[in-house]
């Protein structure tokens, strides 16, 4: 009887050993990375959309670990009519499902649009705030 004990906690230990070694690393959240827009539009109601980045403006952020959010706006005075406008994008993001809220102190748009995970894209499309309809896709780098 002896050596059944033993045959069934050697299969437990090697069954123990198999299934660790088959573990993979937990992968980051698909929010966490760099992200670039490669798609700004903004249409003032009823006039066409001006495409922000044709025009000189950039917008990019980076999502840590913790989803803790550093990244800048500059939109050219070529755009604004003034001057230029720069909006420190820091901050924190919330991903419910595919669905991504970035919370700022910065006065700008962006905390007021959602965005969907679409595969490697964040992606506001026409969203009206305001007077204005915002279409932003951000790619992961």
């Amino acid at each position: 009887m002896r050596p059944i004990r033993l045959l069934f906690a050697l299969m437990a230990c090697v069954a123990l050993v198999v299934a660790s070694g088959c573990r993979r690393p937990t992968d980051p959240d698909p929010l966490v990375g760099t992200w670039l827009a490669t798609t700004f539009q903004v249409a003032p109601t009823g006039q066409t959309p001006v495409n922000m980045l044709a025009a000189g403006a950039t917008l990019g952020l980076n999502v840590a670990n913790n989803f803790v959010v550093a990244g800048t706006l500059i939109i050219p005075a070529t755009v604004t009519g003034t001057m230029t406008f720069t909006a420190d994008m820091a901050g924190t993001a919330t991903r419910t499902d595919n669905t991504v809220h970035f919370t700022q102190s910065a006065d700008s748009f962006m905390r007021n649009l959602t965005f969907l995970l679409v595969d490697n894209r964040l992606e506001a499309r026409s969203q009206v705030l305001g007077t204005n309809t915002y279409t932003v896709i951000l790619t992961r780098q």
